[in-house]
Protein backbone atom coordinates (compact mmCIF):
# COMPACT_ATOMS: atom_id res chain seq x y z
CA UNK A 1 0.00 0.00 0.00
CA UNK A 2 1.39 3.32 -0.77
CA UNK A 3 1.48 5.97 2.12
CA UNK A 4 3.72 8.48 1.12
CA UNK A 5 4.49 10.18 -2.36
CA UNK A 6 7.97 11.62 -3.08
CA UNK A 7 7.87 14.83 -6.02
CA UNK A 8 10.40 15.40 -8.02
CA UNK A 9 9.90 19.28 -8.23
CA UNK A 10 10.92 21.35 -11.61
CA UNK A 11 8.54 20.09 -14.48
CA UNK A 12 6.85 17.95 -12.41
CA UNK A 13 4.99 20.84 -9.96
CA UNK A 14 6.55 23.58 -10.98
CA UNK A 15 7.80 25.15 -14.27
CA UNK A 16 9.68 28.14 -14.86
CA UNK A 17 13.29 28.62 -17.55
CA UNK A 18 16.32 27.33 -16.84
CA UNK A 19 19.30 27.86 -18.73
CA UNK A 20 20.16 24.40 -18.69
CA UNK A 21 23.47 24.93 -21.44
CA UNK A 22 24.39 28.13 -19.85
CA UNK A 23 24.54 26.84 -16.41
CA UNK A 24 26.71 23.30 -17.92
CA UNK A 25 29.11 25.31 -19.93
CA UNK A 26 29.73 27.30 -16.61
CA UNK A 27 30.54 24.27 -14.61
CA UNK A 28 32.65 22.98 -17.59
CA UNK A 29 34.50 26.12 -17.28
CA UNK A 30 35.33 26.32 -13.91
CA UNK A 31 36.57 22.40 -13.91
CA UNK A 32 38.93 23.40 -16.84
CA UNK A 33 40.09 26.26 -15.03
CA UNK A 34 40.76 24.41 -11.98
CA UNK A 35 43.13 22.02 -14.11
CA UNK A 36 40.29 19.28 -15.14
CA UNK A 37 40.05 17.42 -18.14
CA UNK A 38 36.33 18.04 -19.55
CA UNK A 39 36.86 16.38 -22.77
CA UNK A 40 34.44 13.87 -22.27
CA UNK A 41 32.08 16.43 -20.91
CA UNK A 42 29.28 18.37 -23.09
CA UNK A 43 26.57 20.92 -21.75
CA UNK A 44 24.50 17.61 -21.99
CA UNK A 45 26.33 16.05 -19.18
CA UNK A 46 24.12 16.08 -15.75
CA UNK A 47 25.80 17.93 -13.43
CA UNK A 48 26.17 14.99 -10.81
CA UNK A 49 28.09 12.99 -13.72
CA UNK A 50 30.40 16.34 -14.33
CA UNK A 51 31.35 16.15 -10.25
CA UNK A 52 31.55 12.52 -10.63
CA UNK A 53 34.15 13.25 -13.61
CA UNK A 54 36.12 15.62 -11.62
CA UNK A 55 35.79 13.50 -8.22
CA UNK A 56 37.42 10.40 -10.53
CA UNK A 57 40.35 12.56 -11.76
CA UNK A 58 40.87 13.88 -7.96
CA UNK A 59 41.21 10.13 -7.07
CA UNK A 60 43.47 8.80 -9.46
CA UNK A 61 45.65 11.59 -8.83
CA UNK A 62 45.75 13.45 -12.04
CA UNK A 63 44.31 16.63 -10.70
CA UNK A 64 45.46 18.07 -7.04
CA UNK A 65 42.17 19.63 -5.50
CA UNK A 66 39.70 18.96 -2.90
CA UNK A 67 36.58 17.55 -4.06
CA UNK A 68 34.12 18.69 -1.42
CA UNK A 69 35.73 22.33 -1.65
CA UNK A 70 35.03 21.78 -5.90
CA UNK A 71 31.24 20.35 -4.80
CA UNK A 72 30.63 23.41 -2.69
CA UNK A 73 32.02 25.78 -5.67
CA UNK A 74 30.10 24.02 -8.02
CA UNK A 75 26.60 24.29 -5.77
CA UNK A 76 27.59 28.16 -5.65
CA UNK A 77 27.31 28.94 -8.98
CA UNK A 78 24.32 26.24 -9.45
CA UNK A 79 22.43 28.72 -6.52
CA UNK A 80 22.97 31.87 -8.50
CA UNK A 81 21.46 30.38 -11.90
CA UNK A 82 18.57 28.79 -9.92
CA UNK A 83 17.73 31.94 -7.38
CA UNK A 84 17.29 34.11 -11.28
CA UNK A 85 15.22 30.95 -12.48
CA UNK A 86 13.28 31.02 -9.45
CA UNK A 87 11.49 34.40 -10.34
CA UNK A 88 9.69 33.47 -12.98
CA UNK A 89 8.21 29.82 -11.09
CA UNK A 90 4.78 28.77 -11.09
CA UNK A 91 3.04 25.52 -10.11
CA UNK A 92 1.39 23.76 -13.12
CA UNK A 93 -2.18 23.17 -13.83
CA UNK A 94 -3.73 20.79 -11.51
CA UNK A 95 -0.97 20.77 -8.75
CA UNK A 96 -2.39 22.50 -5.97
CA UNK A 97 -5.85 20.26 -5.85
CA UNK A 98 -4.42 16.96 -6.72
CA UNK A 99 -1.48 17.55 -3.60
CA UNK A 100 -4.69 18.72 -1.66
CA UNK A 101 -6.50 16.05 -2.17
CA UNK A 102 -3.81 13.20 -1.79
CA UNK A 103 -3.34 15.01 2.06
CA UNK A 104 -7.02 14.48 2.77
CA UNK A 105 -6.63 11.13 1.66
CA UNK A 106 -4.16 11.21 4.27
CA UNK A 107 -0.91 10.26 1.80
CA UNK A 108 2.16 11.95 3.07
CA UNK A 109 4.34 14.57 0.78
CA UNK A 110 7.75 14.72 0.12
CA UNK A 111 9.35 17.07 -2.60
CA UNK A 112 13.26 15.41 -3.85
CA UNK A 113 15.01 18.28 -6.09
CA UNK A 114 18.24 18.26 -8.01
CA UNK A 115 17.89 22.26 -6.78
CA UNK A 116 20.02 23.79 -3.55
CA UNK A 117 18.15 24.62 -0.43
CA UNK A 118 18.05 28.50 -1.45
CA UNK A 119 16.62 27.88 -4.95
CA UNK A 120 14.03 25.33 -3.95
CA UNK A 121 12.93 27.42 -1.11
CA UNK A 122 12.29 30.37 -3.34
CA UNK A 123 10.19 28.05 -6.29
CA UNK A 124 8.17 26.13 -3.43
CA UNK A 125 7.30 29.47 -1.70
CA UNK A 126 6.98 31.12 -4.96
CA UNK A 127 4.12 28.54 -6.26
CA UNK A 128 2.30 28.39 -3.18
CA UNK A 129 3.53 25.39 -2.04
CA UNK A 130 6.16 25.59 1.13
CA UNK A 131 4.14 24.38 3.33
CA UNK A 132 2.27 21.36 1.54
CA UNK A 133 5.10 19.34 2.19
CA UNK A 134 6.20 16.98 5.63
CA UNK A 135 9.57 16.25 3.77
CA UNK A 136 11.83 18.46 1.38
CA UNK A 137 15.40 17.46 0.65
CA UNK A 138 17.43 19.26 -1.76
CA UNK A 139 21.06 18.62 -3.63
CA UNK A 140 22.16 20.06 0.07
CA UNK A 141 21.01 17.72 1.82
CA UNK A 142 22.12 14.32 0.06
CA UNK A 143 25.77 13.09 -0.72
CA UNK A 144 24.47 12.39 -4.70
CA UNK A 145 22.07 13.89 -6.92
CA UNK A 146 19.33 12.04 -8.91
CA UNK A 147 19.96 9.65 -11.34
CA UNK A 148 21.60 8.45 -7.83
CA UNK A 149 18.96 7.10 -5.22
CA UNK A 150 20.58 8.64 -2.52
CA UNK A 151 17.46 11.27 -1.63
CA UNK A 152 14.82 8.64 -2.44
CA UNK A 153 16.71 6.87 0.32
CA UNK A 154 16.88 9.01 2.81
CA UNK A 155 13.38 9.83 2.38
CA UNK A 156 12.45 6.29 3.14
CA UNK A 157 14.28 6.55 5.47
CA UNK A 158 12.88 9.62 7.04
CA UNK A 159 9.83 9.01 6.70
CA UNK A 160 10.16 5.44 8.25
CA UNK A 161 8.51 3.49 5.16
CA UNK A 162 9.63 0.52 3.50
CA UNK A 163 10.22 0.89 -0.33
CA UNK A 164 7.05 -0.59 -1.52
CA UNK A 165 4.80 1.98 0.65
CA UNK A 166 6.50 5.00 -1.41
CA UNK A 167 6.11 6.29 -4.98
CA UNK A 168 8.32 8.56 -5.93
CA UNK A 169 6.76 10.62 -9.05
CA UNK A 170 8.56 12.83 -11.48
CA UNK A 171 9.29 14.10 -15.16
CA UNK A 172 12.47 12.85 -16.35
CA UNK A 173 14.67 10.02 -17.52
CA UNK A 174 16.59 10.51 -14.57
CA UNK A 175 13.92 10.33 -12.12
CA UNK A 176 13.04 7.16 -13.06
CA UNK A 177 16.97 6.05 -12.56
CA UNK A 178 16.65 7.13 -9.45
CA UNK A 179 13.92 5.40 -8.41
CA UNK A 180 14.50 2.19 -10.20
CA UNK A 181 18.04 2.38 -8.28
CA UNK A 182 16.46 2.55 -4.76
CA UNK A 183 14.61 0.05 -5.76
CA UNK A 184 10.85 2.01 -5.32
CA UNK A 185 7.99 2.51 -8.01
CA UNK A 186 8.01 5.63 -10.33
CA UNK A 187 4.86 7.44 -12.02
CA UNK A 188 5.91 9.42 -14.56
CA UNK A 189 4.31 12.79 -15.92
CA UNK A 190 4.98 13.74 -19.23
CA UNK A 191 4.60 17.82 -18.41
CA UNK A 192 8.43 18.11 -18.66
CA UNK A 193 10.86 17.39 -21.58
CA UNK A 194 10.08 13.94 -22.75
CA UNK A 195 7.43 12.16 -23.98
CA UNK A 196 5.02 9.56 -22.57
CA UNK A 197 6.67 7.24 -25.36
CA UNK A 198 10.11 7.79 -24.33
CA UNK A 199 8.96 7.60 -20.42
CA UNK A 200 7.57 4.17 -20.74
CA UNK A 201 10.64 3.25 -22.78
CA UNK A 202 12.84 4.19 -20.09
CA UNK A 203 10.74 1.76 -18.07
CA UNK A 204 8.58 4.43 -15.79
CA UNK A 205 6.37 1.71 -14.02
CA UNK A 206 2.95 4.26 -14.41
CA UNK A 207 2.66 7.19 -17.42
CA UNK A 208 0.34 9.84 -16.31
CA UNK A 209 -0.56 13.00 -18.77
CA UNK A 210 -1.03 15.47 -15.70
CA UNK A 211 -0.33 15.49 -12.38
CA UNK A 212 -4.30 15.66 -11.72
CA UNK A 213 -4.51 12.07 -12.79
CA UNK A 214 -2.67 10.90 -9.79
CA UNK A 215 -5.23 10.33 -6.91
CA UNK A 216 -7.10 8.27 -9.24
CA UNK A 217 -4.18 6.13 -9.77
CA UNK A 218 -3.17 5.67 -6.73
CA UNK A 219 -6.47 4.53 -5.58
CA UNK A 220 -5.65 1.49 -8.13
CA UNK A 221 -2.19 1.10 -6.33
CA UNK A 222 -4.43 0.65 -3.21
Amino acid sequence: MIRAVIFDVDGTLVTFTFDIVGTRSALIGELLSRGYSTSNLTTMTLTQAILDSAKEQIDSGRVKDDYQTLRSRVFSMLDKFELDSAREAKPIRGTLKTLEALRLSSIRLGALTNSGRAGATRVLKKSGLMNVFELILTRDDVPAMKPKPDGILRALDLLSLSKDELLFVGDSVLDIQAADAAGVRVASVATGNYSRERLGAEGADLIMSSISELPALLRTLS
